[in-house]
């Protein structure tokens, strides 16, 4: 079960292994993994093209689907070990393989290391699963022979991209980057996201930052999302305005919205020579915070004069806040004040 070429973390890639079919380095025992179903229908139906002559499927090819009457290793390796039909080849598939419990897993890996020991000319083993626990020692053994093959779904690498050539639909530059952050890039979701904003758009060719906040985000996420726009805009009406509504969160402290502003102002691009000049006393606030590097991503071109006063508020902000009676909700807003630019 060599086949080391083009193996990523997760496996081999399907199509190699198809290129690589005619290779001593090929095994008996292979793992189809992942949740790509469309690719792994497509890599068993080239298998069974390649491997079973047509006329031969009843003798050649045997087909076993997991289910409560199916559930155990002798089955499955029965079949494998079923001598192929007059010299030909045999090829065993296992559908629905994630329903196999640990009992039939233990022995189906036990198997592998056997089959990879004493390799067979005439027969192929391909155990289709959805997903596989990688605290088992069967995917351990499995990873070990390299004999996983990856069905995951790949990432989205270009959302915009994607939108146009599966929806018809053009989205923005400030649509693309709010779906990136609330979505992500797991093809499934971006999918399912995807397609109830293209509907929420109708007719409109533009996806806009607008429509993936209205669909993908929850509440709490528009407020955050609109306290930044209305910070970076300099509209203190707005930010006030979002930092009241994230007030209203049920689930949320003074303490957590604070974070937030915090995170917002820290590692600026002038947050080092503010620390030189004394204004923060190298104070960096919340740098671990998830949507970190994306907000400070938005604040890069926050007027100097306006990132000196709000840091040098900050430094200060945060004292009081920790150790002063004083009313946290109107430091916030002081905060607000200070990064929109107001006197």
């Amino acid at each position: 079960m060599a086949v080391r070429k083009n193996k990523s973390e997760e496996g081999i890639e399907p199509e190699y292994f198809i290129s690589r079919l005619d290779s001593p380095e090929i095994g008996n025992f292979y793992v189809l993994l992942g949740e790509d179903f469309t690719r792994a229908e497509q890599f068993l139906r080239t298998l069974r093209a390649r491997l079973v002559p047509e006329g031969m499927e009843d003798f050649a090819l045997e087909v076993i689907t997991v289910d409560k009457d199916h559930n155990g290793a002798g089955e499955i390796i029965g079949a494998a070990e079923t001598m192929p039909f007059m010299g030909g080849f045999r090829l065993v598939i296992v559908r629905h393989g994630e329903e196999l419990d640990a009992a039939a897993l233990e022995a189906l890996g036990e198997y592998a290391v056997e089959t990879s020991e004493k390799k067979r000319e005439n027969m192929l083993l391909v155990i289709a699963m959805s997903a596989l626990d990688k605290r088992l020692k069967f995917y351990k053994v499995a990873q070990k022979l390299n004999a996983i093959i990856n069905c995951e779904p790949e990432p989205v690498r270009d959302l915009r991209e994607f939108a146009e050539k599966y929806f018809g639909k053009v989205l923005t530059p400030a649509g693309e980057r709010a779906f990136s952050e609330i979505v992500g890039s797991d093809r499934r979701k971006v999918a399912a996201e995807m397609e109830k904003v293209s509907l929420y758009a109708g007719e409109r060719s533009e996806i806009t930052e607008e429509d993936v906040l209205a669909i993908c985000a929850d509440s709490n996420i528009q407020d955050e999302w609109e306290l930044r726009n209305c910070l970076l805009s300099g509209d203190t009406e707005g930010a006030l305005k979002a930092l009241k509504n994230l007030r209203l969160d049920p689930q949320g402290s003074e303490e957590g919205i604070f974070a937030k502003l915090c995170y917002i102002l820290s590692d600026l691009p002038s947050a080092a020579q503010a620390a030189r000049r004394g204004d923060l006393r190298g104070a960096r606030v919340f740098p671990g915070n998830p949507r970190y590097s994306e907000i400070r991503r938005y604040l890069n071109d926050l007027p100097a004069e306006s990132q000196r006063r709000a840091l040098s508020l900050l430094m200060y902000q945060m004292i009081a806040f920790r150790g002063s009676a004083l009313p946290k909700e109107a430091l916030d807003d002081l905060l607000c004040l200070s990064m929109t630019d107001e006197q």
